[in-house]
């Protein structure tokens, strides 16, 4: 067999070794799935920002995409509560305490955005009636997503 023959041959082997080598060795760098992966502090500090410059209430920024939607209702004709209150606490992902507050327009909704993905607690109140009626939910948001409550008051 000529020289050059034997050595494309040699020289295609390597190439093919080379390259089998790298993509097992790419392969081996993806986290499986018993492997953790530090969580980014980036994000957490953006909304932090945002929420210092007052940007976090309207969730302005890309670190927090979450939102939650309350609607306040009545029992009897399920027509909208509008100066309804509703409470939002809990503790986001980033270890954040997280408190606010609205009212209700005349739609009966609020919209609490720019959350961070975390356990929060909702509480309606109905301000247009003698008896303060609390009514609770829990609201688990566990990625970036639009979660809508409905909340029916006496």
């Amino acid at each position: 067999m000529p020289r050059f023959v034997i050595s494309q041959c040699l020289a295609i082997g390597l190439a093919t070794t080379a390259l089998m080598g790298a993509a097992v060795g790419a392969a081996g760098a993806h986290p499986g799935g018993d492997d953790t992966v530090a969580q980014d502090a980036a994000p957490c500090e953006q909304a932090r920002q945002a929420r210092q410059n007052g940007q976090g209430v309207r969730g302005t920024g890309p670190a927090a995409a979450g939102q939650i939607d309350a609607i306040l209702v009545t029992a009897r004709n399920r027509a909208p509560v509008a100066g309804g209150e509703i409470v939002l606490t809990g503790v986001d992902a980033c270890g954040d305490t997280i408190h606010r507050h609205m009212f209700t327009g005349t739609n009966g909704q609020v919209s609490f955005r720019g959350l961070q993905p975390g356990r929060y607690q909702l509480a309606a109140y109905r301000t247009d009636s003698a008896t303060r009626s609390v009514i609770k939910a829990d609201v688990d948001l566990p990625t970036p997503s639009l979660k809508t409550i409905q909340f029916t008051a006496d």
